[in-house]
């Protein structure tokens, strides 16, 4: 049990040493945000946000008072969409690069001879240091979580607030922590870059839909859309389903078990593709 807990909080510790510049500049990030949320006026961000004019404008040539308001009001929307980019991606690709190359490299490199000389059995050794390294990638979500949930968000832009953000943000980091974890462990290096290229594609894919032009033309193109729509989601890395989930914590809001289920299933996947990787590995620890 104590050698159990020693690899945990030895991975949990390095991790964060390894990862604490990162994990600065995403706090500052966020910490900007918060600071420009709060110093200007997020309802006209919002007026922007969602008509894209000012007020007064409509019925007529705008005033050059009107159209100094706009550009300002552009200026901020554009900040705010750097900040809140930045911040969003910063969180991500450091949950991608939390586990780095723990398998891969190590056993390019050999080091992973010194840990199968272990008693314990290889699979369970970086079973250990993974969770190690989650447990790392929530304490640093968290705190990210809860800055995110200081910032003063106009309505429209989108995403969860409060207990339902820092939920949603940890659960998104700890997926894809096991993504991550899952690439390496089979052996693949680069990760983090393949793990980060599958949540872009994930969202992609998520908002492609068959046009109303097309399904008139041809049924059976809707009739294989449906299709792919009722597989893809066990596919595809869940962003939407996660903030269904969290929708649950919102009041007089019934809570989605059928999102509950579906991220635990990835999670489930994902630690089982690592487990794979991680048996076939042990059977031949050295890539020859």
């Amino acid at each position: 049990m104590n050698g159990t807990m020693n690899i945990i909080k030895a991975t949990m510790l390095n991790a964060l040493r390894r990862r604490w510049k990162l994990a600065l500049v995403v706090f500052l990030f966020g910490v900007g945000l918060v600071i420009f949320t709060h110093a200007y006026d997020m309802t006209a961000l919002d007026e922007v946000w969602i008509g894209g004019t000012p007020p007064g404008a409509e019925g007529g040539e705008p005033t050059p008072e009107q159209v100094e308001a706009m550009a300002r009001r552009a200026g901020m929307f554009v900040l705010f969409v750097l900040l809140a980019g930045a911040f969003a991606f910063g969180t991500m690709l450091l949950a991608f690069l939390m586990p780095g190359g723990m398998v891969a490299d190590e056993r390019r490199s050999g080091a992973i001879m010194l840990w199968a000389q272990h008693p314990m059995p290889l699979r369970a050794f970086y079973l250990r240091r993974y969770a190690g390294v989650q447990i790392a990638t929530v304490a640093a979500l968290a705190i990210f979580g809860l800055t995110g949930a200081v910032a003063a968000l106009p309505p429209g832009a989108g995403s969860p607030t409060g207990v339902g953000g820092v939920v949603s943000l940890c659960l998104t980091g700890v997926l894809a922590c096991a993504i991550s974890f899952a690439i390496t462990a089979l052996g693949i290096r680069r990760a983090a870059l393949i793990g980060v290229l599958y949540f872009m594609l994930s969202g992609t894919l998520a908002g492609v839909e068959v046009t109303s032009y097309e399904m008139g033309r041809n049924p059976e193109a809707w009739s294989a859309a449906e299709s792919v729509g009722a597989v893809l989601p066990f596919l595809i890395f869940p962003a939407g389903v996660i903030d269904d989930l969290v929708a649950g914590f919102g009041a007089g809001v019934a809570w989605d078990w059928g999102a509950t289920g579906l991220v635990l299933y990835h999670l489930a996947l994902w630690t089982g593709i690592a487990w794979i990787g991680l048996l076939r590995i042990e059977k031949r620890p050295l890539k020859l």
